[in-house]
């Protein structure tokens, strides 16, 4: 029976709504790149696959929808070991190279590492990195400082076999250059976006079809904070200015260009939000309006 007969096959069972698990039942990637034995480590079981979501909630216990924002596929797992010393391998295959590098965001604030070409970031007992579609996590399950050989060891062999490149989106480019180190972010849906605004200003800002990108920058006391978000069309843009106004406590305005807000918001810091078209950008932090309007002015 050929691949495409036996696609067709598990079509018939499962569906029309299940022709991508059907094919990636066929060859899994994620699995294929789980190594064996290599230098400095060795594996400590046999690897595992997780499809769809029900899967993934039954192999984390929470966290699971941010990659569920980022259209998760499925997940391949294995443990390792080097002597005395743990980890635990994760590679994500995950919707696109753009969403492999929004999760890969949330976990960038370590200490920068080349592994063979491949940027990457270990802090808190993890090494995280992304390449094309897929984002890997080497956790540790022993002392972290300890177990970072092999943590290295395993992100440099799973790196040089992943496809793909390990590049930004274009869009990081719209914002201002500058930003502090491991603080660029990019959001696709609300539940990522908790991972920085614990308030609901993801949920206001991330209506469907809606994409940010966000990073913190020196300026005062405090860090600023500045996002660019796109929309599908100009109505999107203009209710989640009005919506993230009322979080931050701002009244928004009509104007010719879109709807805007500014002045000192609830946390008793300065906030500017501006629409035009489809963009909404979003300075938050600033010492005083005049400051924050000179950093809307750099967003692209």
């Amino acid at each position: 029976m050929s691949r495409w007969q036996r696609i067709a096959l598990c079509q018939m069972v499962m569906g029309v709504m299940g022709v991508m698990g059907c094919a990636l039942g066929l060859a899994s990637e994620v699995e294929k790149a789980l190594p064996e034995k290599g230098p400095g480590f060795e594996p400590a079981g046999k690897p595992e696959r997780f499809v769809g979501k029900r899967a993934l909630f039954d192999y984390m216990d929470g966290g699971a929808e941010v990659y569920l924002a980022y259209g998760f596929v499925d997940i391949g797992v294995r443990n390792y070991l080097s002597g005395a010393e743990k980890a635990t391998l994760e590679i994500y295959q995950l919707g696109s190279p753009d969403d492999a590098f929004g999760a890969f965001s949330l976990n960038s604030r370590g200490e920068n590492l080349d592994l063979g070409g491949t940027p990457s970031s270990l802090g808190s007992g993890m090494l995280s990195f992304f390449k094309g579609r897929f984002y890997v996590r080497v956790v540790a399950k022993t002392e972290p400082a300890k177990a970072r050989e092999i943590m290295i060891a395993l992100g440099k062999k799973v790196a040089s076999t992943l496809p793909g490149e390990s590049r930004a989106p274009a869009a990081v480019d719209l914002l201002p250059p500058g930003a502090t180190r491991g603080t660029l972010r990019y959001f696709t849906g609300p539940d990522a976006a908790k991972t920085l605004w614990f308030d609901g200003e993801g949920q206001a800002l991330l209506t469907p079809g809606a994409k940010a990108f966000s990073a913190a920058y020196p300026g005062g006391p405090a860090e600023i904070q500045i996002t660019r978000v796109t929309y599908p069309g100009k109505d999107g843009a203009a209710k989640a200015c009005q919506e993230l106004a009322k979080k931050l406590a701002l009244k928004p305005e009509a104007g010719p260009a879109g709807c805007a807000a500014a002045g000192k918001a609830a946390d008793e810091a300065f906030a500017l939000i501006a629409v035009k078209d489809c963009t909404l950008r979003w300075v938050h932090g600033a010492v005083d309006l005049t400051a924050a309007k000179a950093w809307a002015d750099k967003i692209k």
